[in-house]
């Protein structure tokens, strides 16, 4: 009898965590389980990729005047209805209202939780509230080993419920050669040249503030440089007005939240990360199965998936000085690229394929 599994996450927006979750349910043993998806907060682009694959995604829309604080009866009534016995769940609020609804569901369900990381200290509302969830919680999951120490010591949750299982990507969606040209017409980066770029939220923890102010000293070195971001987020317009404000507003192009990315790292000469933390980035494992070469910040669980000097090249966090530099560096040096695309595909295969990450969890599944 197959065991009815939901993964239960804010929503399917183009994402890292989203990815994981798409990742979850297309890779799952469907002999063993019966994949469905709640969303919390909203829907999202990848709604339709699950979709696709026969599996329901439920929704919860939120009230537009402000925040349902007993969303987990709903979540209740939906596990009740869908008699699910094990909810994966993603992230702090997901993580309450699921474990809620768990518990006020009247089934036994058993509770699984992924952190994808955050910044600790966290507020200790969040953390609390990740601390009393985890009491009921089968196992804590954590991206990196990074996080799961911080867990350990910030939120006091038990070593023996915490394990690390390393993100995974579909590699499939990456094994493809592009026109350049054509792309770079696309995007409106004809005459460019060479491109760099980053897909990420806009948001201060993803450090874009000190990509922008590394780009003046580049830009003397490689004049008809771009640097692409894709994404959207809250510091849309604030970076768009430090760019104009720095002098770089032509090289810098703001190209919104993309379900190209695959093509778009094809296009990269040059992936940046300047993150200020992270847990383990899947837009580093994706820049790594492209091939394509990466500057990034030495925070989190980054130096877990990039090797400095063999798939790439680590640096400060906050120093855009150095990032630049680096750049500079690398950009200049074409054997040094060549063999950092060549081994951070060599090292994806061993250690960051989504079929590696989905044995793990279905052990845990299984074992819950």
């Amino acid at each position: 009898m197959k065991l009815k599994l939901m993964q239960i996450t804010h929503d399917l927006a183009i994402g890292g965590l989203q990815q994981v979750v798409v990742n979850l349910c297309k890779f799952i043993n469907k002999e063993k389980f019966n994949v469905s998806v709640l969303c919390l907060r909203a829907l999202g682009p990848f709604t339709d990729e699950v979709r696709q694959m026969g599996i329901k995604v439920h929704f919860l829309p939120q009230p537009q005047n402000g925040t349902d604080y007993f969303s987990f009866l709903k979540v209740a009534k939906i596990l009740r209805k869908e008699e699910i016995d094990i909810i994966h769940t993603h992230n702090t609020q997901p993580f309450v209202d699921g474990t809620l609804g768990a518990l006020l569901s009247g089934r036994r369900i058993t509770i699984v939780h992924t952190d994808h990381a955050r910044d600790f200290p966290d507020k200790r509302r969040y953390m609390f509230a990740e601390w009393l969830m985890s009491h009921f919680a089968y196992k804590v999951v954590c991206v990196s080993e990074h996080t799961c120490q911080n867990l350990i010591k910030y939120e006091k949750i038990s070593p023996k419920k915490v394990l690390t299982i390393l993100n995974g990507i579909d590699g499939s969606k990456f094994d493809m050669e592009i026109d350049r040209e054509q792309k770079k017409r696309e995007l409106g980066l004809s005459g460019y040249d060479p491109i760099i770029g980053l897909g990420v939220r806009l948001t201060e923890q993803k450090g874009i503030t000190y990509l922008l102010q590394a780009m003046p000293e580049v830009i003397k070195h490689f004049p008809n440089i771009a640097l692409v971001i894709a994404g959207e987020g809250p510091l849309e317009e604030d970076l768009k007005k430090e760019a104009e404000l720095l002098g770089i507003k032509r090289h810098v192009h703001f190209v919104g939240p993309r379900l190209d990315m695959p093509e778009l790292l094809k296009l990269f000469d040059l992936y940046v990360l300047p993150s200020l933390w992270e847990g383990l980035p899947m837009v580093l494992l994706e820049a790594m199965t492209a091939g394509c070469p990466i500057v990034a910040t030495n925070v989190g669980g980054v130096p877990a998936a990039l090797r400095h000097d063999k798939s790439g090249v680590l640096v400060p966090p906050a120093d855009p000085e150095t990032l630049g530099l680096q750049i500079v560096k690398l950009l200049d040096d074409v054997d040094a690229r060549k063999r950092y695309s060549e081994n951070g595909i060599k090292i994806f295969h061993e250690k960051f394929s989504a079929e590696n990450m989905i044995q793990k969890y279905e052990e845990v599944y299984n074992k819950s």
